[in-house]
């Protein structure tokens, strides 16, 4: 008997060593990357948890991703750009300098629904996409929802694009595009940051501020709303985080792996988003009349096809988003047009 239990110390005890050894070599194998996460609501966030998982698969695709947040994408586009990081993450919109095809994702309703966003981001995260993921040193390894970005007006008398022409727009001075787009429908863009943007809104320095459902909770955006405000429900654009990586420090096969991650998330994603949403109280959305649904497509589409010929959106995405819109919605005028997108 003492026998068998001297052989089955031994036998645990080089199990363990083996374990040991094949957990050391194993570290020893996966590359490190560092990551600069741009954070909005901290390290205490939603999005922390999120870089964790991220993080845990990261180590099948054969890295150890270091994160380091940041409160300021801006910060976090500028630390990518000179090589103090291996990875960040950033709205479509500033993804746009790194890659315009993903970035022509928040061209103005391209993407009407949630439905229409996971069918693209389906075709985007195949294998057959890549050649369209990767430009110069650069590649988007994922692009997460961010929810549909909805106009907050302190003015519940506008429900259409129509209606905005002179009302005054916060917008991030860190996107001259969406200055642009403000100036194209009419309204007056007012200058703002990530940390004051919400603010204005609320102290009735600006009319309207746009933004995910998420932030009026945790902006406490009733306060700009009140008395008379509302919330356009037919979303401006739909909004993406995008992870972009310099090609060259990944894994190989890494940046696949990492695209179908994000892809494999979406349902739980937009089951975060959707319950943001609905936590808004009713009384504050304003949807678009039906009388004003084909003015609204047309004024969307003429920036579009204006963005398009400025060289700020990329055509073949545009020309993706068509088809997406024209699959779901075949009797939409665009899908016959002969200047379709």
């Amino acid at each position: 008997m003492k026998t068998k239990t001297f052989f089955n110390i031994v036998k645990t005890a080089l199990l363990l060593t083996l374990a040991s050894v094949s957990a050391n070599a194993l570290a020893q194998e996966l590359k490190p990357l560092k990551m600069c996460a741009f954070m909005l609501m901290g390290e205490s966030g939603p999005e922390a948890q999120y870089f964790r998982d991220y993080q845990a698969a990261a180590l099948n695709w054969g890295a150890k991703i270091e994160i380091k947040p940041y409160m300021s994408e801006k910060v976090v586009v500028e630390e990518l750009k000179t090589g103090a990081c291996d990875m960040a993450n950033m709205s479509s919109i500033s993804a746009r300098s790194f890659n315009k095809f993903t970035g022509t994702l928040d061209a103005p309703a391209a993407i009407p629904t949630y439905d229409h966003l996971k069918m693209v981001l389906g075709i985007l995260s195949k294998p057959s996409a890549e050649k369209y993921m990767r430009v110069g040193d650069y590649e988007i390894v994922g692009i997460q929802p961010a929810g549909a970005i909805f106009l907050f007006s302190n003015d519940r008398n506008v429900k259409s694009l129509a209606d905005l022409a002179g009302k005054k727009m916060a917008v991030l001075d860190s996107m001259p595009e969406l200055t642009k787009l403000v100036t194209d429908i009419g309204m007056t863009p007012v200058s703002s940051t990530l940390t004051n943007v919400f603010q204005k809104f609320n102290n009735k320095v600006v009319d309207i501020a746009g933004g995910p459902a998420i932030v009026y909770e945790i902006m406490e955006l009733h306060k700009g709303l009140e008395p008379n405000g509302g919330i356009l429900s037919e979303p401006i654009v739909q909004g993406t985080v995008q992870f972009v990586a310099r090609h060259e420090n990944l894994p190989e096969g890494f940046a696949q792996k990492s695209r179908a991650f994000f892809y494999q998330n979406f349902d739980e994603s937009i089951k975060l988003i959707r319950t943001a949403e609905e936590n808004v109280p009713k009384k504050w959305w304003l949807p678009l009349p039906e009388d004003q649904r084909d003015m609204y497509n047309t004024q969307t589409r003429s920036i579009r096809l204006s963005f398009r010929e400025q060289n700020i959106y990329d055509s073949k995405m545009l020309t993706l988003l068509r088809k997406i819109r024209c699959k779901q919605q075949p009797t939409l005028a665009e899908c016959t047009s002969k200047d379709a997108e």
